[in-house]
């Protein structure tokens, strides 16, 4: 007999309300009828937000093609929340769910960054950081709402465009430094997005829930997304579906659960007990046990669509570094505009420029920072501290190292 059904109250989410008013969701899909990039332009764009060459005509071209999506863009990121309105309820996240257009958002974050550097090259640092700061606070409405998976992880990507060029534009800025504290103090905004992560695997848990419960139920729908359509008619398989021997649905769930319970544990957890989690296989190796193993069906189903979550949690940690270090930047910058020296240590900056020491997300201390070599760094994954490490993308450092570049 299968097990009484399970309780997984606790990775359930709930219907979530948000007026059509004040969600920047709707806003954001207008980008796709009205956003412009020049054609096969798409490379230097990257090379142009990555620092790497500037191209001032291309920059003029973006910016006056897109008046109107940069202006969607801006009101958007003034919105009080985002909900993606498929995972408001969750009687709607199905497979079958149709995802909003991602791409254009990705595309709008890289838009916006040119022309926050096209600003901040005429001397228009305010408004460069304001249109930087867009990509950084949609990011964060996104992560904080329940959001899908790719929805997350597109958020993430979001943010980390805005930031960068918010350490772009402090090479040549000359805000002041009441304005630099303010930006400073204001970033720590961005660094709680935890129930967000959260919301996402309870809608990936969702998902799979439709499968299995599409599956016990007899819809054809469901073992065809599983196994595809030709293995779906095999009559031998159909059996082992529908006999309570090799599948009971409530087992099956108390295994998917369990699973997800623990990555959501991850989530509030430090980043240097962030470790791959191990996906046990359950159904032994031997195919023969096939027909001997019970709930084989529901084993098999775990072992195949339950994939290691770990790199969305340190995608997180990065992300979280991300802001630490930005935010230490501007107010190194704006020390060094009341002192025209650099502080010997982060300490110096508090409580003037920041509350506190941005932290490390990797060991959950202060930021490393080197005076002498002009740097901020993390430990990194292996929690080991070499002094900082070198090369232009901080995500392939073992010890990710920003350059104080001004």
């Amino acid at each position: 007999k299968d097990i009484a059904p399970i309780n997984d109250s606790d990775i359930r989410l709930k219907v979530v309300t948000v007026p059509d008013s004040d969600n920047a969701y709707f806003d954001l899909i207008k980008l796709e009828n009205v956003i412009y990039e020049p054609e096969g332009k798409s490379l230097i764009i990257f090379d142009m937000i990555a620092g790497r060459t500037w191209d001032d005509k291309l920059a003029e071209e973006i910016v006056s093609r897109n008046a109107q999506a940069f202006s969607i863009f801006s009101e958007a990121a003034h919105k009080p929340k985002f909900q993606d309105p498929i995972s408001a309820n969750p009687a709607d996240i199905t497979p079958n769910a149709v995802l909003p257009k991602l791409s254009s958002w990705r595309l709008m974050a890289r838009l916006s960054a040119v022309k926050a550097l096209y600003l901040a090259k005429q001397g228009k640092d305010r408004e460069a950081m304001d249109e930087a700061l867009n990509s950084t606070r949609i990011g964060q409405k996104i992560q904080e709402s329940q959001a899908s998976f790719i929805e997350y992880l597109v958020a993430i990507t979001m943010k980390g465009i805005g930031l960068e060029t918010v350490q772009k534009i402090l090479i040549t800025s000359k805000l002041s430094s009441n304005d630099l504290k303010q930006y400073a103090q204001g970033l720590s905004n961005y660094n709680n997005n935890e129930d967000g992560l959260i919301n996402s695997f309870k809608a990936e848990y969702q998902i799979k829930l439709w499968y299995l419960d599409a599956i016990a139920s007899g819809n054809p729908e469901g073992l065809n997304k599983l196994v595809g359509e030709g293995a779906s008619g095999n009559p031998v398989l159909v059996y082992m579906f529908k006999d309570n021997y090799y599948f009971k649905p409530n087992k099956t769930k108390l295994l998917f659960a369990d699973y997800f319970r623990a990555n959501i544990k991850k989530a509030n957890e430090s980043c240097s007990a962030i470790t791959a989690t191990d996906i046990p296989r359950l159904f032994p190796t031997n195919p023969a046990k096939l027909y001997v193993e019970e709930n084989a069906i529901g084993k098999i189903l775990h072992d195949v669509f339950v994939a290691s979550l770990t790199t969305i949690n340190t995608k997180k940690c990065g992300e979280d570094l991300l802001v630490s270090a930005t935010q230490a930047l501007v107010a190194i910058k704006a020390y060094k505009s009341d002192t025209n020296t650099y502080p010997s240590s982060l300490n110096e900056l508090v409580p003037s420029y920041l509350l506190s020491i941005p932290q490390d997300s990797f060991d959950g201390k202060s930021l490393k920072y080197s005076a002498e070599k002009k740097i901020i760094y993390s430990v990194g994954s292996d929690m080991q501290d070499s002094g900082g490490g070198t090369g232009d993308d901080w995500r392939t450092m073992s010890d990710p190292t920003f350059k104080v570049g001004f």
